[in-house]
């Protein structure tokens, strides 16, 4: 599984929304979308596909979430590490 915490620069927003991770595939993106979904964050993601680049699914959620989403995601990080 590949994805990362987007850092402060390359956090997308759009309107009320900020991306806060990506992943390199929609299995990964399910799973960290969903785990932020079971901790009261509505987190989303959009299926998009990049002409240049490498291919990567952005999880958004409302930027109002933005730091409790960004703690979860820490925490999931170190959760991945050890297993």
């Amino acid at each position: 599984m590949s994805w990362y915490i987007l850092s402060a620069r390359e956090r997308q927003r759009s309107g009320q929304f900020v991306a806060v991770a990506a992943a390199y595939d929609d299995m990964t993106a399910t799973l960290v979308r969903d785990y932020l979904r079971e901790r009261g964050i509505n987190a989303v993601f959009l299926p998009v596909t990049y002409l240049y680049g490498p291919l990567q699914t952005r999880i958004w959620v409302h930027s109002d979430d933005e730091e409790i989403a960004l703690r979860l995601l820490e925490d999931l990080r170190a959760e991945w590490r050890g297993v």
